[in-house]
């Protein structure tokens, strides 16, 4: 996997953080910097990847998660709280001028868009901000396994197996009086790698990597999430 040594080890740097985290940091680590960390939620990415030494803009539509993110910067050092700027603002619409080599979508961002219009209108904004031949990374759930077909000789319903839920609670954003509809209630949609991938493709990015797990583990439909590194 990229970012092991010639071994395959993990660069002691990384050693002890959490899987995501260390994913996503030598992602940023690899291609440098400044990184956009789309669905930034309550900044523990992007507080990780500041500590890191990259600069980092992060952005939500939650107001609640951007306070929460804005939060934690009294317990960080001057120098890293100036590496780290975030915005409240829809990621299906997002327009910075700025361009980026490392664009980020963690902790299943891309689970936020509820259709089809809405995952490919985030997959435009990434494409409009990664520099050329920068990369976009993300994670998100994988669809559970279709049911195996009833067999003759089975009691029906015996060869059904609870499914996981196709959406489940995110968070609940509370609108103020007079405030414009937006994201208030979220939640987590998975997408199959093959759905992703034409909605990537369609919007001119190419799939590059796809794992199973944050270690590097090849990816495999059974999974519960796949983990992908995607060209520009």
């Amino acid at each position: 996997m990229a970012g092991n040594d010639a071994r395959g080890r993990t660069p002691l740097s990384l050693v002890g953080q959490e899987p995501d985290i260390a994913f996503y940091t030598r992602q940023a680590t690899e291609h440098g910097g400044p990184v956009l960390v789309l669905g930034s939620a309550n900044g523990r990415v992007a507080w990780a990847l500041a500590g890191a030494g990259m600069y980092v803009v992060g952005v939500d539509p939650s107001e609640r998660m951007v306070q929460a993110a804005e939060e934690h910067r009294g317990s960080e050092s001057p120098e890293v709280a100036g590496r780290v700027r975030f915005h409240q603002a829809d990621p299906r619409s997002l327009r910075l001028s700025e361009r980026f080599p490392v664009v980020l979508a963690p902790q299943n961002a891309l689970g936020m868009m509820g259709s089809h219009e809405d995952l490919e209108a985030f997959l435009s904004t990434v494409r409009h901000h990664l520099e050329p031949g920068g990369i976009f990374a993300y994670d998100v759930l994988n669809p559970p396994p279709e049911p195996a077909p009833q067999r003759e000789d089975e009691e029906p319903g015996s060869a059904l197996e609870p499914r996981r839920p196709v959406f489940a609670f995110h968070l609940r954003e509370r609108r103020q009086p007079g405030a414009p509809l937006g994201i208030h209630r979220l939640r987590l949609r998975p997408f199959a790698a093959e759905e992703l991938d034409a909605a990537m493709k369609s919007c001119g990015l190419t799939p590059r990597e796809r794992y199973g797990r944050f270690d590097g583990k090849p990816f495999d439909p059974e999974d519960a999430r796949h983990i992908g590194v995607v060209e520009g």
